[in-house]
């Protein structure tokens, strides 16, 4: 993927972080993270690396919670019996 400010800046973003939060992870400096994102500076091969395997990340997470919802949301229009959790309330209530 070629990495440009614009998607740089999406994945941090994406992922609700700061440029401090970002620098963190690339193990760079925060200004170098501004620099990256206006565009006056390419980032080298070992951050282009680093920011693949963030988003890679970051499109895993998207797809365990999309899944999680599309199962919930399965789950609650199924007929499935529903589990009356009163009785079993009650009985450690005792």
């Amino acid at each position: 993927m070629n990495w440009d400010g614009d998607k740089i800046r999406d994945l941090r973003l994406r992922m609700g972080w700061s440029q401090s939060d970002l620098a963190r992870r690339l193990q760079v400096d925060s200004s170098k993270i501004s620099q990256l994102e206006m565009e006056l500076e390419k980032p080298a091969a070992e951050i282009q690396q680093n920011l693949e395997m963030l988003f890679r990340q970051a499109e895993a997470s998207a797809d365990f919670v999309t899944c999680e919802s599309l199962a919930e949301i399965v789950f609650e229009e199924s007929d499935a019996p529903q589990i009356d959790t009163s009785s079993i309330r009650s009985k450690f209530n005792q």
